[in-house]
């Protein structure tokens, strides 16, 4: 079987040479020599080019389709690469937008303030279990000292506990331990903040006869020798009237949001702290526990 699958292989071989050179020899014959003979010797040939020419057809194009998609492919590769520069380029653009109105914002509010007042960012959070406080890029070198009242263009952030000369410390009014003397401006009511939670105030000390709803805007007092007068703090959120007792008791939602607090306003005010709220101005351990 072997040495008849080798004569048929030879003999296809034998008759493919012999059909080309007779190709060959009547190419190069004038067009009058061209009769009988080519058009036999064309058509016995035919069958067998197509089965050479086929293969080499079918690889020539395989290679070039081939060729084909590793150029579409690194295109392809490359264009992602350029949509994820342009992505982060347009994220970019519109941080810088909302940075640029949030300094024309800041800078109008200072500008309307007749006290001294330094710009400061907040660059970390006090995880401390008793006290909410944040800490800012400033501190006495740029004459910030314990007891100036802290606040944005929203309302009363806190007030400063402890400085270094490039830190300062803020005791936020969420704090248990912050007080802030205020009053309704609606109906001049009197009371006082304290800090609650993470979110939110009580408004203590409101006598039971006056008038409270939510909705009313609370703002500093001035009296508590911290805060200067007419500082917004927030809103009433909650009235509660007990059946006995001098008080009622309301809650009180803070004019700043203290989950977005980036940037804030210290004036340069010293100011008395309260015998409840002084801290020491020491930098050793002042935020031993800061969150970056």
């Amino acid at each position: 079987m072997s040495d008849l699958l080798r004569r048929l292989s030879y003999s296809l071989t034998y008759l493919t040479l012999v059909s080309l050179c007779a190709v060959g020899m009547l190419a190069h014959r004038g067009p009058a020599e061209l009769g009988l003979a080519r058009r036999l010797v064309l058509s016995a040939t035919l069958p067998l080019q197509r089965v050479v020419t086929f293969p080499v057809r079918e690889g020539a194009r395989l290679w070039n389709d081939y060729v084909g998609l590793i150029h579409v492919r690194k295109e392809n590769e490359r264009l992602r690469g350029r949509v994820g520069d342009l992505e982060l380029e347009n994220l970019q653009y519109r941080e810088a937008i909302v940075s640029s109105e949030r300094f024309q914002r800041l800078s109008g509010f200072r500008a309307k303030r007749e006290v001294p007042m330094v710009p400061a960012n907040v660059v970390a959070e006090d995880l401390s279990p008793w006290f909410q406080a944040v800490i800012i890029d400033q501190g006495s070198a740029s004459g910030i000292g314990p007891g100036m009242p802290v606040i944005t263009d929203s309302g009363v952030v806190g007030v400063v506990v402890g400085t270094t000369p490039g830190a300062s410390k803020v005791l936020l009014i969420l704090d248990p331990q912050s007080r802030v003397d205020v009053y309704i401006q609606r109906t001049r009511a009197r009371g006082s903040v304290r800090g609650r939670s993470q979110q939110d105030c009580e408004l203590a000390y409101v006598l039971r006869e006056e008038d409270v709803r939510p909705g009313d805007l609370v703002l500093t007092s001035g009296l508590a020798a911290v805060y200067p007068k007419g500082l917004v703090v927030g809103e009433v959120s909650r009235v509660e009237r007990l059946p006995h007792g001098l008080f009622q008791h309301a809650e009180l939602q803070p004019a700043v949001d203290f989950r977005k607090l980036e940037e804030v306003f210290v004036i340069l005010e010293r100011r008395q702290l309260p015998a409840d709220e002084e801290f020491s101005d020491d930098a050793e351990g002042l935020w031993p526990e800061a969150k970056q």
